[in-house]
């Protein structure tokens, strides 16, 4: 397939999936509850249905995180492989956003929780002496992060000097549309005033509509699903904070 034709191919799946997003008053129920039985319930029936599909109240904290972020993971190779070659590798980038918070507190830290140690991505990490974490970090699918991580610089600014570098050559449009992207997704890393900021759901708010403005003034070009998953990036946001607050302050959480 063309590169032209696989695009306009790509372009009619996201502009579905766009449609498909959850509405402001799926989120408001969903983020009102306090009772993870029922918030899976309701999200079951929604869009984001596959994410929680294997959720059950029973589990714990740590490990409804994980099976979240493996979701995001798959979400990310799925809207990949519709896209030409050439975008692929800036899109699978995104799927390591969740994993960027608990690297972050463990290069600081150097303290690894328990729950670390089971994660298919940084247990063998968490195993490790410290001085041998930033070798095993380079050998691994994070490794545009070692040099950071060894250096003890930033590890969400290398997250995004990476991604740019991924960005394909093209128009200056295309460019413009990826940078404004970059700006919503600064907001949203470890170590970031604005999201660690009080007016949070302002923020996501302002966030999902310089996505989608992006979204459609790009449609047609790769960088339209590009723009599909931050938006979906920040639902995947939502989703895990409202399970969070569930599991900690709901039924399943007391019992």
């Amino acid at each position: 397939m063309r590169d032209s034709s696989q695009v306009a191919y790509a372009q009619a799946r996201i502009q579905a999936r766009f449609g498909d997003r959850p509405t402001e008053t799926f989120w408001r129920e969903l983020e009102a509850g306090r009772d993870l039985p029922h918030l899976i319930d309701v999200a079951r029936a929604s869009s984001v249905g596959d994410a929680v599909e294997s959720l059950a109240p029973s589990l714990t904290a740590h490990a409804l995180e994980a099976r979240l972020r493996g979701r995001w993971r798959g979400v990310c190779t799925e809207l990949a492989r519709w896209y030409p070659p050439a975008w692929q590798p800036a899109m699978l980038w995104l799927g390591w956003l969740p994993w960027l918070p608990p690297l972050a507190w463990l290069q600081q830290t150097g303290i690894a929780p328990a729950w670390l140690a089971e994660d298919p991505v940084l247990g063998d990490l968490v195993a490790a002496e410290a001085p041998a974490r930033a070798d095993l970090l380079a050998a691994g699918p994070l490794a545009p992060l070692a040099d950071a991580w060894r250096n003890g610089h930033n590890l969400a600014e290398a997250w995004r000097l990476h991604w740019r570098s991924t960005w394909p050559a093209g128009p200056a449009r295309e460019r413009g549309g990826l940078e404004r992207l970059d700006a919503v997704l600064e907001g949203f890393t470890p170590g970031s005033v604005v999201a660690a900021g009080p007016d949070f759901d302002a923020v996501v708010d302002a966030a999902q509509a310089a996505a989608i403005r992006v979204f459609r003034r790009l449609a047609g070009t790769p960088v339209a699903g590009v723009a599909l998953l931050v938006l979906l990036s920040l639902d995947h946001l939502r989703l895990r904070a409202a399970v969070a607050v569930a599991r900690s302050f709901g039924q399943a959480g007391t019992s």
